[in-house]
């Protein structure tokens, strides 16, 4: 098979290079037309506010889903690669376990959200975010917001946010698409929309299946076994408009996911009969009113999550005296009421209060020849009440200030205060905007931080654990070149303190400090009408500060440069990333060793076709070159895969 691929890759190659001068040559013909130009967008994470990106002095980027290549609706790794300051890992193909580092921080340390209610796990051991449950069902773009958020959206945004935000549809509209490719991996996705003038109603239904590789990495012996992973999502949302100033959305989205599991990475890590199957509910109401004639917006959202999470590993033919199963149940209930003020036409106050409750509880059985192990984590709960207050401030048209306060209070640590302050100064005569924020962060103890029960070695958790908290800024300047060029660089440095580590014999305490500090440059470019270049680079250096040491699995330097073309009916994009090399720990071997995973560049390629007006088909090439390489030590990454499809408009 990798012979195989290897014969092919130069034709493959030829094709697109000879596809890609056709297509230039095309474009440039069609340039003559209309003058080439950047595109600002709007944003409504930064600052809970829909906001111009170039009047935001925070460190945001956008990801339309319509620009996704196929199959990114539950692949993770689509959406974030290439990202300035962002690196995303995951082991094996699709199912495995996944951390998204932003700026450095620990995966945790960001609040994933769909339309501002978070979907972090209340019951796993750290509250963080289960990529198993990824789904970009009826999801219009993805804000990804860097830096301390938790003035506006209080524990768990230490390091950012990761906000997927739904669309209103504007007309009748029906798609039908599916996917075929390499692992035997298939997709189907229904989308319907349907508008009348005080009322619309869109659903999605998406089904995903695949053999997978190997999550244990097999090059490594005794790792032969593929792990598949398998998704059905379905996602409701509806509106409902009373008056021209008052409107409920409602959305609920379902989820089931069955995925297989290996031991661990590195030799020998095989499991064939590792199981885990997932289950998700999601509902969101939301009453959005104006009242004193638009000087004063009321937005009342009410969300019930519930999430299902069992694993079953019975004894098998490699393991014929052993196994483990597990049962983890959570539930969150979310209320916030946010108040915006319109003062004047460049001058809003926002005023909020929101409280979380959330409830976990697990049960853990081990048997083996030497005995059984049986932990129980009866059911726990913890509340957070939060104030937030945000003063958003245009003194004349060239400076755009915000500032904001919070106050949390948890029945466990009593009361976190938070602060943010950013300010961005347009410099017209020179084409650039000179941008700063300020802000700190927290994070409240985790369930199973806070009550788990103890083990054979001691403690494991701590009730009286404090906040992980952190301090950071950033300053940068965006130049842009006509209409036709933008450039940007930012500065960052975050400190962490606090940080929640877990020690044999003693549990959970807080003893942990990092540093977080690099740089992040973007550049867009319109080389033609229907034709751009974007590039992103992350320089960082994250480091334990007790240790000395550079923080596991996080490159010192990453690379992004993607290309898109169309013209006429065709429409080509190319994608090439590169890994710096990073740190990463042999856990296989006694004692554990650090070892180097080495750099890697990774290309990939799209190729869409629309045959006629309703059909649109396509060719996606993932790892081009068929790169080896390991996100985390010990764990497999695919090589090249290759997957085509349609989209029918109905």
């Amino acid at each position: 098979m990798k012979r195989n691929l290897s014969a092919r890759l130069p034709i493959l190659l030829s094709l697109f290079l000879c596809l890609l001068s056709n297509l230039s040559a095309a474009a440039l013909a069609d340039d003559e037309t209309q003058p080439p130009k950047i595109q600002h967008e709007i944003v409504v994470t930064a600052t809970r506010l829909e906001t111009p990106v170039k009047e935001t002095a925070s460190a945001i980027s956008l990801v339309q889903a319509e620009k996704l290549p196929p199959g990114a609706t539950v692949r993770p790794e689509s959406v974030f690669a290439g990202l300035p300051g962002i690196f995303f890992i995951q082991t094996g193909l699709a199912g495995g376990s996944g951390s998204l580092f932003i700026r450095g921080a620990n995966s945790e340390h960001a609040v994933f959200m769909i339309d501002g209610l978070e979907l972090n796990d209340p019951v796993s051991p750290s509250r963080s975010f289960n990529f198993n449950l990824f789904n970009l069902a009826l999801i219009e773009r993805v804000e990804v917001l860097r830096g301390p958020q938790s003035t506006l959206y209080g524990s768990d945004a230490l390091a950012g946010v990761v906000n997927m935000v739904t669309a209103d549809p504007e007309k009748n509209e029906a798609s039908l698409s599916g996917l075929f490719g390499t692992f035997r991996t298939g997709q189907g996705n229904f989308r319907l929309a349907r508008v009348w003038p005080n009322f619309f109603l869109q659903a999605e239904f998406n089904t995903f299946t695949t053999a997978g590789i190997s999550q244990a990495g097999s090059r490594y012996p005794g790792n032969s076994e593929a792990d598949g992973y398998s998704q059905q999502s379905l996602a409701l949302k509806i509106s409902y408009r009373f008056s021209p100033d008052f409107r409920l959305n409602w959305q609920t989205r379902g989820l089931l996911g069955r995925a297989e599991l290996d031991t661990f990475g590195g030799p020998y890590g095989d499991d064939p009969n590792s199981l885990q199957k997932s289950r998700f509910l999601f509902n969101r109401l939301e009453l959005d009113g104006f009242f004193l004639g638009h000087r004063w917006q009321q937005k009342l959202v009410f969300g019930l999550e519930a999430g299902r999470r069992e694993n079953d590993n019975p004894a098998d033919t490699a393991h014929p005296d052993e196994g483990d199963s597990a049962l983890y149940r959570s539930r969150l209930f979310k209320i916030d009421w946010q108040n915006n003020f319109f003062l004047a036409p460049n001058h809003t106050l926002v005023f909020g209060v929101d409280f979380r409750q959330e409830q976990g509880s697990s049960s853990y059985l081990y048997f083996s020849p030497w005995g059984n192990y049986e932990s129980s984590f009866p059911q726990k709960t913890a509340s957070l009440l939060g104030l937030y207050l945000q003063d958003q401030w245009k003194p004349w048209k060239r400076l755009s200030l915000t500032a904001g306060l919070r106050s949390d209070h948890h029945r466990r640590f009593g009361r976190a205060l938070t602060f943010r302050a950013a300010a961005c100064l347009d410099l017209p005569e020179i084409g650039a905007r000179l941008k700063s924020t300020v802000g700190s962060g927290f994070k409240a103890p985790s369930l199973y931080q806070l009550f788990a029960p103890a083990d054979y070695y001691g403690p494991v958790g701590n009730p009286d654990l404090q906040p992980e908290r952190n301090l950071g800024w950033d300053a940068g300047i965006e130049k842009e070149f006509g209409n036709s060029l933008a450039l940007s660089l930012t500065y960052f440095e975050t400190r962490y303190r606090n940080l929640i580590q877990f020690y044999f014999g003693s549990g959970y305490q807080n003893v942990g400090r990092a540093i977080s500090r690099g740089l992040e440059a973007s550049l867009e470019a319109r080389l033609f009408k229907n034709g751009n270049i974007s590039a992103g680079w992350t320089h960082l250096s994250s480091r334990d500060l007790d240790t000395g040491s550079p923080l596991l699995r996080r490159p010192e330097d990453s690379f992004n440069v993607s290309f898109n073309l169309s013209h006429k009916s065709i429409s080509l994009a190319a994608e090439l990333n590169y890994i710096g090399s990073r740190l990463d720990v042999d856990y296989s071997s006694y004692p554990p060793q650090t070892v180097k995973l080495k750099a890697a560049t990774i290309a990939n390629l799209l190729l869409s076709y629309d045959l006629k007006e309703p059909l649109t088909l396509f060719l996606h090439v993932q790892n081009l070159f068929n790169t080896r390489y390991e996100l985390v030590y010990g764990y497999g990454s695919p090589g090249t895969t290759i997957s085509t499809g349609f989209k029918l408009k109905l």
